[in-house]
């Protein structure tokens, strides 16, 4: 069959249908099986008390303003809410997962508008099951959406270049500005950054030059300031406080955005050089076919077309202004994955024959592939041992996973190597040279995140003890829930606070708290030597030692890790003889 007539048969095929089913179950798959972890429990209390005081432009937890990110990737959980009436791991991570299928359609349509349909296909697949793809897709935070628009603002581009009037231009923009209030302005500088060496090229930029492209710019930047003009003019809801710093949102806009950038003051451990041992880390598992793209360019640099040329300087542009910044964290820079995606897609799908080392990548990839199988196949063997190993007694379904998975991707490697591979490629529209590696790093790479990291929820007991505390405080008014030196967010989220509770890092103005209070009183606190050795100065030390409630230790766990505590106080306690 010719290349053209097998073009022609792939267009005809379910390819693009197995695809985006293939992410649909990728990314939502136990989404909400799993309980809030890290910097999620910040998206979900703030949504809550959005919805809690009917307040959508002052975002806060536990009542204290916090303009720290812009206001838009909480607006889409809220509207989730009110979608499906309910607020839970599920819908706190819907927006991310959203924004990985527009992120992964901003892939496939730049690759299929550049080159042709097999590289946009290609470089989707690659796209979903890269590590850093796939974990931030799944976890309730803004980096996703930034990805996503800063992709689909290019795509829009390239869509509407030959025809650009001002409803093309507005919605450029309009899309940079809406990224921009999701993460922050990397999603409105991105994009123009990475167009501006398409459009120097060939002198494409002077049809650019024209009135509609600023008026449109200018409503966008109207567009944006809004939230923030409307939350500056709202006053603020009862019991709500504003932050430390007493910085308004578009202050903390310039400061979170710009100063971050030239006086970093935070997330500055990383060394400007780290975004090189970075971009493997979320690139795996195809960080030899990244290589071997890298080397494809550069060998063949005068003879690439200038589409291929503007994918490596976009690359390097991305790679170039989030290094500069001074803060640095390895998730900043995920925006510059759906462009190496495109560059290892454009490797693979080459029509030149690949050169002996580029032919050893993609089969040493193979073996990878191959052999990652086999170790999760044959770890059936360790079924019985695993409860000696761990000291605990994980469920059936959480081991017989990997072997499952493992059998699955090895099937399909044996059925590549002994039948037509036009199968596969009417299957996945990829060419069926390299189609049952990526296939097989898909189903290895997604079953981990899908089916075994949601499984091992069960040994986590931060959310346990919350909802036991939302039951078993019932009786205690909010305010009378006291933490004690921290507050952790997501406890409050699952405990459903009907108002901010108090949180006191003195020990004087705790037991001045406790001798005012007229009902039974809940002080909340982590069992830190220190935290507990201040409590007995104002509370009986047996009563300290044995709390009411603590968090489950599992069995696993060192005698001091962190957890939770929980005192009842049914009488004013006063000072220690």
């Amino acid at each position: 069959m010719s290349e053209h007539n097998q073009e022609q048969a792939v267009k005809k095929d379910w390819s693009s249908l197995v695809f985006w089913v293939a992410a649909v179950l990728i990314l939502f798959g136990g989404l909400g099986y799993y309980g809030l972890w890290a910097s999620e429990e910040r998206w979900a209390e703030i949504a809550r008390e959005m919805i809690l005081f009917k307040d959508f432009f002052h975002p806060a937890i536990n009542g204290e303003v916090y303009f720290d990110k812009p206001l838009l990737s909480y607006w889409f959980i809220v509207g989730a809410y009110y979608v499906f009436g309910i607020l839970n791991e599920f819908i706190v991570r819907l927006p991310s997962a959203l924004a990985g299928l527009a992120g992964l359609y901003g892939a496939v349509y730049v690759g299929t508008k550049l080159f042709n349909r097999k590289v946009g296909i290609t470089a989707g697949w690659l796209l979903l099951s890269s590590y850093g793809f796939i974990f931030w897709a799944r976890v309730a935070a803004a980096d996703m959406a930034n990805l996503a628009a800063i992709i689909l603002a290019v795509a829009w581009f390239l869509a509407r270049e030959k025809k650009a009037g001002f409803f093309s231009y507005f919605l450029f923009y309009l899309i940079c500005f809406l990224g921009a209030m999701t993460k922050g302005l990397p999603a409105l500088v991105m994009p123009i950054a990475i167009i501006a060496p398409y459009l120097l090229m060939e002198g494409r930029w002077k049809k650019h030059l024209k009135f509609s492209n600023f008026f449109a710019a200018v409503i966008g930047l109207g567009v944006y300031y809004l939230p923030f003009h409307i939350a500056s003019i709202t006053p603020l809801p009862t019991f709500f406080t504003t932050p430390p710093n007493n910085l308004s949102g578009l202050e903390l806009v310039w400061k979170e955005n710009i100063l971050r950038v030239f006086q970093s003051f935070d997330h500055n451990d990383e060394p400007f050089y780290c975004y090189l041992y970075q971009i493997p880390r979320i690139m795996l598992p195809w960080v030899l076919f990244l290589a071997a793209g890298i080397g494809w360019l550069a060998t063949r640099w005068k003879r690439l077309s200038s589409n291929d040329k503007w994918l490596a300087w976009a690359s390097i542009i991305i790679f170039v202004m989030f290094s500069a910044s001074g803060s640095r964290r390895w998730y900043y820079i995920l925006p510059i994955m759906p462009f190496l995606v495109l560059i290892i897609s454009r490797f693979l799908n080459s029509t030149e024959e690949h050169l002996r080392w580029e032919s050893m990548t993609i089969e040493i990839m193979r073996w990878i592939v191959i052999t990652v199988a086999s170790l999760a196949t044959i770890s059936i063997i360790m079924l019985p041992l695993w409860p000696c190993l761990l000291r605990i007694r994980p469920p059936w379904f959480t081991l017989i996973i990997g072997p499952v998975i493992g059998v699955i991707t090895l099937i399909l490697m044996f059925l590549d190597e002994r039948h037509d591979k036009r199968w596969l490629q009417s299957i996945t529209g990829m060419p069926g040279k390299f189609a049952a590696i990526l296939l097989g790093g898909t189903i290895l790479t997604c079953g981990f995140f899908v089916v075994i990291w949601p499984s091992l929820d069960m040994f986590r007991t931060e959310k346990p003890f919350a909802v036991e505390m939302k039951s078993e405080l019932v009786d205690i008014a909010p305010q009378n829930i006291v933490f004690f030196k921290k507050l952790p967010p997501k406890v409050i989220f699952y405990m459903d606070l009907a108002r901010p509770a108090p949180v006191i890092t003195d020990i004087k103005e705790l037991k001045e708290f406790i001798d005012k209070a007229k009902t039974k009183v809940a002080i909340i606190c982590y069992n830190k030597n220190r935290y507990l050795k201040e409590l007995i100065k104002i509370l009986p030390e047996d009563l300290v030692e044995n709390p009411n409630y603590k968090e489950v230790y599992m069995p696993f766990e060192k005698p001091k890790a962190r957890k939770l505590y929980v005192w009842i106080i049914n009488k004013r306690v006063k000072d220690k003889k």
